[in-house]
């Protein structure tokens, strides 16, 4: 028996109760936003979103435990943490006014008169970044994704990573100390998902609903959240 065992079992269970009050809240509208865009019954979406968090956490507890250290990994990914709050924010803004009708999404170009002068790159690439995260996305696309925002930054990953540096003080190798941060997060990981699961179904399903009864509400606390995203990043 691992000299961890006992810490695995109590990183899955803060995984899974940390899931349902602190996921939720941190990480519900980032769900409710791209779940918005998904049929009520599909599944693999939400799988693939949250086994993309899972492998980051993963990682991201391997290396810690294989050092030993948490500020020595979390303060060089600080960077990338930050640009990918950002990145996130901007996302969550651009969707919300797409589905408040703030901002339609482009028409085609080159047809027409009202067509031309819409060839330019830049244009173009706008264009396409505004029609990819406003409307439906392959399902290949939620695995990235999840790889992603498995970076922002979060209070119940910090602690869990820093369970994980400890497991990895008191192992008697780099090899010994990756497996045990590894597994410790994946624990964490899989424990964290159930709740963000079953958020992310609810809003699908519902989504014609929220459309009808709560389209703009829902849409202004998008902006809300991505703008606080944003601050937060580049604060």
């Amino acid at each position: 028996m691992l000299p961890t065992d006992s810490l695995f079992l109590l990183m899955f269970t803060s995984g899974l109760l940390g899931g349902f009050g602190h996921c939720v809240g941190m990480c519900g509208p980032i769900v409710a936003t791209y779940s918005l865009g998904i049929e009520g019954r599909a599944i693999a979406p939400h799988l693939l979103y949250n086994l993309g968090r899972i492998v980051t956490y993963s990682v991201l507890g391997g290396v810690v435990g294989m050092t030993g250290s948490f500020v020595g990994v979390v303060g060089p990914i600080e960077r990338f943490q930050n640009i990918a709050l950002c990145l996130v924010g901007i996302a969550m803004i651009i969707m919300a006014l797409s589905l408040g009708g703030w901002m339609p999404l482009p028409r085609g170009r080159g047809q027409g008169a009202e067509g031309r002068g819409n060839n330019d790159p830049i244009t173009c690439f706008i264009n396409r970044v505004v029609k990819y995260i406003s409307g439906a996305r392959t399902v290949g696309a939620y695995f990235p994704m999840g790889l992603i925002l498995g970076f922002v930054p979060c209070g119940l990953l910090y602690t869990a990573l820093i369970a994980a540096a400890g497991a990895g003080v008191g192992a008697r190798n780099q090899a010994e100390g990756f497996l045990h941060g590894m597994l410790l997060l994946l624990l964490f990981g899989i424990g964290t998902s159930p709740a963000l699961f079953l958020f992310g179904k609810i809003v699908s399903m519902k989504s014609e609903w929220l459309r009808g009864k709560l389209y703009r509400a829902s849409a202004l606390t998008m902006i809300v959240m991505g703008i606080l995203f944003v601050y937060r990043a580049i604060r």
